[in-house]
């Protein structure tokens, strides 16, 4: 899993690039005085499109902190059936 790490840190750092990447492993919403709704939205649409999977973040039950959305993701990975597998 540490490549959906790497990749992950790397969807925060596009929003969040004046972060280092110890600084968005550490990341809380209250952590970063440029975190909003819209930086939330944003981080979700870049982790969407990355790994392909549909997160809401109503999943995250008001902690959008890096590790909430490390667990929520792999959960997600974890859970998704592949494309490729469906019937024939």
């Amino acid at each position: 899993m540490h490549d959906v790490e790497q990749k992950l840190t790397k969807c925060f750092s596009a929003v969040l690039p004046e972060l280092s990447p110890e600084e968005i492993l550490r990341l809380t919403p209250n952590t970063n005085g440029d975190w909003d709704s819209l930086t939330m939205v944003t981080v979700m649409a870049l982790i969407q499109e990355e790994f392909a999977v549909d997160l809401d973040v109503r999943d995250l039950a008001g902690d959008f902190s890096f590790g909430a959305v490390l667990a929520r993701l792999t959960e997600a990975l974890r859970n998704r059936i592949p494309a490729e597998s469906g019937p024939q």
